[in-house]
């Protein structure tokens, strides 16, 4: 079973680094979403990757890419797996990401909706 997790970056030029970064895994596709154009404005903008991992290894060889990405900026992101949404910086990568694994690893069973950690009360 394949997983899908989606990563928000903050702007074009991150979109670009990351699409590259991140495409050369094996069993690891990486596609940019455009969101639709705005009446009147000129060209499409990009809204976010979708990252599709075949099960197993590509789904964590896709995370640890992602935080060494993440590592090398100065910038936060956001990564959508099933119905979480998880926030990450460099300060926190390691730790936002073993949640990323963890929710995929669920979504990847088969369980379907995730389960958030106790004690908290927002969405990621």
């Amino acid at each position: 079973m394949a997983v899908e997790f989606r990563v928000f970056p903050g702007g074009g030029a991150q979109m670009d680094s990351l699409r590259e970064w991140m495409g050369g895994h094996t069993g690891v596709e990486v596609s940019v979403v455009e969101r639709p154009p705005e009446p009147n404005s000129q060209g499409t903008v990009w809204d976010f990757l979708a990252v599709v991992c075949a099960a197993g290894g590509p789904l964590v060889a896709a995370v640890q890419a992602l935080h060494l990405w993440i590592g090398a900026q100065t910038t936060d992101i956001e990564v959508e797996v099933g119905d979480r949404r998880f926030k990450v910086t460099g300060r926190n990568a390691e730790a936002v990401l073993r949640e990323v694994i963890e929710t995929a690893r669920q979504l990847e069973a088969g369980q379907g909706e995730t389960e958030r950690p106790e004690g908290t009360d927002e969405p990621a």
